[in-house]
């Protein structure tokens, strides 16, 4: 077979996939906002019964749903629909994992996306002076709707690193907290833990409305402000968090964090840093590596870091012993031991 004849067979089936990715994602978001996965959850596994639920026409519903099967969010048997793995635990509106407030968030930023060859060509981000007023609405919207991410991966590194059985009665810094959902899986799995939570004021009415919610407000003391201008006494902390923040910093003010947090931590005190990491070589996974195309979007030094990176930066510091733990995919936490 000659080299043209191998090209003859050769499908474009990935830039294919590639460029209708824009569409699978409206028609997630779609079902999402109709709340599809919950309604076929209760039992309604046919066209028409999902179509008065949600009340749409029997057409448009069909189609939404038999693209749901195709995306194998959905499967279907002789016309009866039902939930495939993924969706079940994700999708479903009240269940500990809905993503769903997580996803409609994503949806209005569809629209910068646009920007990103003007991005990409001046290395600038869509908006480089957004003031701290709109920062901070723009955060307070954030730390709600992802939550639920943040927690369930808080969830799993609680129960990797031993919280409520090696590591107990632990005071912990948790810097720039958001809704707390790192520090309130650390209560929930040791009630003698005292949390330190540290964000803007506007974020912390955020914060303890969680911390409210699972009844763990007895463990938080909050304070309100910049942590980048908090003073930390030495050696005062067990455990700190730094939960999906060091990719809004870029790589200065992240090493610069990192000594802050060193110097704060008591001997054998364990910095947790949770990240979206890239494999040392930059070639995956994909998702942290499509991220970083959102810190060039939105911010002046972001980035995506990987383990070699962070690695290095908390040896350099002075970290004697550091470790990547997996959690809820997409994120990783990197463990620094003093």
């Amino acid at each position: 077979m000659t080299g043209k004849e191998k090209n003859n067979d050769l499908q474009p089936e990935l830039i294919q996939n590639i460029h209708w990715g824009y569409i699978r994602s409206h028609v997630l978001s779609t079902a999402v906002e109709l709340d599809v996965f919950t309604v076929v959850h209760a039992g309604n596994n046919s066209v028409e019964k999902v179509a008065r639920m949600i009340n749409v026409p029997l057409r448009s519903c069909r189609f939404l749903l038999d693209a749901l099967v195709g995306m194998g969010l959905l499967g279907k048997n002789r016309g009866a629909y039902k939930l495939e793995n993924e969706a079940r635990n994700f999708l479903v509106r009240g269940e500990p994992n809905y993503l769903g407030s997580y996803l409609q968030l994503q949806e209005p930023m569809v629209q910068n996306w646009f920007g990103l060859t003007h991005a990409v060509k001046t290395g600038k981000p869509l908006e480089p002076n957004l003031d701290l007023e709109h920062r901070k609405t723009f955060f307070k919207e954030l730390v709600k709707n992802i939550f639920p991410v943040s927690y369930a991966s808080g969830v799993i590194l609680c129960k990797k690193i031993g919280v409520g059985k090696t590591l107990k009665s632990q005071k912990v810094l948790d810097l720039g907290c958001g809704a707390c959902p790192w520090s309130i899986a650390f209560c929930l799995a040791d009630g003698d833990s005292q949390i330190v939570a540290v964000d803007f004021p506007e974020v912390l009415e955020v914060a303890q409305a969680f911390t409210k919610r699972f009844h763990v407000q007895r463990q938080f003391e909050f304070k309100g402000g910049d942590y980048h201008h908090l003073e930390l006494q030495p050696q005062s902390y067990d455990v700190i968090i730094l939960g999906q923040i060091c990719h809004m910093e870029g790589e200065a003010a992240t090493r610069k964090l990192f000594k802050k947090c060193y110097d704060a931590l008591k001997p054998g005190g364990k910095l947790l840093v949770a990240e979206f990491i890239a494999n040392d070589l930059r070639t995956g996974p994909e998702l942290p590596l499509m991220f970083a195309l959102t810190m060039l979007l939105f911010t002046e030094q972001g980035d995506v870091y990987t383990s070699k990176d962070l690695k290095r930066w908390l040896d350099f510091v002075g970290f004697k012993k550091v470790s990547t733990q997996g959690v809820q995919y997409p994120a990783a936490v990197m463990v620094g031991t003093k």
